[in-house]
C-alpha cells in the first residue's frame, strides 16, 4: 500500500528545507527599546498617597528583615499536641 508518491514526499521535504521569510510586525523593534526606556520614576515628595504606601512597606520590610537573627534562631518546637484541646 503506498500512501503518497515519491514526487510529492521530495517536494514536501523541499518545502521543509527551504527557509521562510519572517516577516516583523511594524515597531516591533520600538516595542522591545520602548520598554526599557519608558519606565516610570517612582514619586519621592514623601506626601502623596503612594509615597506613604511606598514608605509603609519599606518600613515593613525593614523590620521584617533587618533582625540578622531572623532566620538563623531556629525553628518553633511546640511540645503540645494541638489535639490536646479535644
Amino acid at each position: 500500500m503506498e500512501l503518497s508518491s515519491s514526487e510529492s514526499i521530495r517536494a514536501l521535504l523541499a518545502a521543509l528545507a527551504a527557509p521562510t521569510p519572517v516577516q516583523q510586525r511594524s515597531g516591533a523593534t520600538d516595542v522591545a527599546r520602548s520598554t526599557r526606556t519608558n519606565r516610570r520614576l517612582r514619586c519621592r515628595c514623601g506626601h502623596c498617597r503612594e509615597c506613604l504606601e511606598n514608605a509603609r512597606w519599606e518600613r515593613i520590610f525593614t523590620e521584617k528583615f533587618a533582625d540578622p537573627t531572623y532566620y538563623t534562631s531556629g525553628p518553633l518546637i511546640r511540645t503540645a499536641s494541638p489535639l490536646t484541646s479535644i
